[in-house]
């Protein structure tokens, strides 16, 4: 650990007349991005092995479900109806992860989208020619905004650029949340 903490300083120092914050900003912000793609595509492989194991016992229920319609007559019906029972509610918990899947599916999104963001950014502040143009930067809002699909993101992003703090805009998407689940809404992304 040390020696890769004196060989960071000695970079640092050794190029200091070429040193720049916002080349050094740039760096940071990839170094975000690739710990978050990084991140997105193991949770991609663990979730996908998941899936797959869902729609196989989804299969398997499917199966006892048909072998246990065609037992004869004869069996105890209690036994026939607990089979029933429990390939049912076996079923419900598969449909309940299948719908976890899905929100997993919405993080990436939004992580994706933070990702972008984050590029984007580090385009635009390490380009002199846009860094200090006000165009440029509404320009790079505008781009943001319109890749959000939720509306949930959107109003996040409009109240941080009227100057909401992080945490009146996590309250107010909280309060949000609350209120589409008070209501069953789903979003659809």
């Amino acid at each position: 650990m040390a020696t890769s903490q004196t060989q960071l300083e000695s970079m640092v120092q050794s190029s200091e007349l070429d040193w720049s914050q916002i080349r050094e900003t740039v760096r940071m912000l990839n170094l975000a991005i690739a710990h978050i793609t990084w991140s997105m595509k193991e949770g991609d492989e663990s979730v996908e092995t998941l899936g797959n194991s869902f729609t196989s016992m989804a299969g398997v229920i499917t199966t006892i479900k048909e072998i246990t319609n065609d037992l004869p007559d004869n069996m105890e019906n209690e036994m026939k109806n607990t089979m029933t029972d429990k390939c049912h509610n076996l079923s419900e918990k598969i449909q309940s992860a299948i719908i976890a899947f899905q929100f997993y599916d919405r993080i990436t999104q939004q992580l994706t989208h933070v990702c972008n963001s984050l590029s984007s950014l580090g385009e635009l502040i390490s380009d002199q020619n846009k860094f200090f143009h006000p165009c440029e930067w509404q320009a790079l809002q505008t781009q943001i905004r319109s890749k959000y699909s939720m509306e949930s993101e959107k109003a996040m992003f409009d109240a941080l650029m009227k100057g909401g703090s992080i945490e009146d805009v996590l309250r107010l998407a909280m309060a949000n949340d609350m209120e589409s689940k008070t209501n069953d809404d789903i979003e659809l992304f």
